[in-house]
């Protein structure tokens, strides 16, 4: 079976280009070959689309595609991927991946045509694929199309990256609103006092302007922004990284989480989207509710005061991904979901 995957260019940011770029270098079958088309990109955006369109079906005849596979997020992303779906001989099969953390807003928010044009989209779509059960309730109630369920995953690094005397608390990923970037500020302002050696960094792009006017007019010492990064200089980071704190008001299954988990290095999270699918609070991490500065800051006192719980988290955090979320099951599940694709 041949297989066109569509989606960002796998060398962009975000976590969606994470996990093509996963499929690029570590999927292997017998049965299925991958062919990739990238249909956005940062750097040459219109050039990007514009090739996606005009190609999209002469590699579907060249490559005799079978099934084609869409990684989708929310807004312009999905009108992308609507308008290559038109272009998509009936022949082939379609699936939409479903990465979008703010799809629910995003499909609340449209005008009634808009929502009923989202409808009719997933509707002439033979599969749709979630991140996690709560968003697959979701979009059952949106679409009749079949709604599936593969979680996110990650290459698991050889050993553990948890560094106990470290006192730097990272996020990665966009910077503003919807990550609780703003909420990471005031709990580093109520920290500052308490422990002084700790260190906040925000690693990523976003409302870099706007966190750094609030971090002066707070007077934080302890928080500066990194920048974007990366996954080379992740992992030197992650060598001297206690915590990664992301307290998101809306997620998909943050890539971020499982990279870290990963390599050993505990969460501070909130208990949004399908997060509580890899922590599990108060066995290898801990979950607030979004928004909730004061219980952030309770526990992040109480995890700095306990190196013990820390390292234990440390523990119980990989051994959750190695068992759950590595990207050998994860494709090995994708593998038998493009199997079952000949009954659809």
């Amino acid at each position: 079976m041949n297989i066109l995957m569509v989606g960002p260019d796998p060398a962009e940011k975000g976590g969606i280009s994470t996990v093509i770029s996963n499929f690029k270098q570590y999927y292997s079958s017998d049965e299925h070959k991958l062919y990739f088309l990238s249909s956005w990109s940062g750097t040459k955006k219109w050039q990007t689309e514009w090739n996606a369109i005009r190609s999209i079906r002469r590699i579907i005849s060249q490559k005799k595609i079978d099934l084609v596979h869409f990684h989708v997020a929310q807004k312009g992303s999905f009108f992308r991927k609507a308008l290559l779906k038109k272009l998509v001989p009936s022949r082939c099969k379609i699936i939409f991946h479903m990465h979008a953390s703010q799809f629910d807003m995003f499909y609340k928010n449209s005008p009634r045509l808009v929502q009923f044009f989202i409808r009719r989209t997933f509707n002439q779509t033979d599969h749709v694929v979630v991140l996690g059960e709560n968003w697959a309730e979701f979009y059952r109630t949106i679409t009749k199309t079949n709604v599936s369920v593969i979680q996110n995953a990650v290459r698991i690094p050889e050993k553990s990256l948890f560094n106990p005397d470290a006192r730097t608390i990272v996020t990665f990923g966009r910077i503003g609103e919807r990550k609780g970037s703003y909420d990471l500020l005031q709990v580093a302002e109520r920290i500052q006092p308490l422990f002084p050696d700790v260190r906040f960094v925000l690693y990523g792009d976003g409302e870099t302007e706007k966190v750094t006017a609030t971090i002066q007019k707070l007077g934080l010492k302890n928080v500066t922004l990194g920048g974007w990064i990366s996954k080379k200089e992740q992992e030197t980071i992650l060598k001297n990284t206690l915590l990664h704190f992301l307290p998101s008001y809306h997620e998909g299954l943050p890539m971020a989480i499982l990279e870290t988990m990963a390599s050993g290095i505990p969460n501070l999270s909130t208990h949004v989207g399908d997060i509580r699918d890899a922590i599990i609070h108060g066995e290898n991490g801990i979950l607030t509710a979004p928004g909730d500065v004061h219980e952030m800051t309770k526990q992040l006192t109480k995890l700095l005061n306990d190196p013990l719980l820390l390292e234990k988290y440390a523990v119980c955090a990989r051994e959750k991904i190695i068992r759950d979320f590595s990207i050998e099951n994860y494709h090995t599940n994708w593998s038998a979901f493009y199997s079952s694709s000949r009954t659809w």
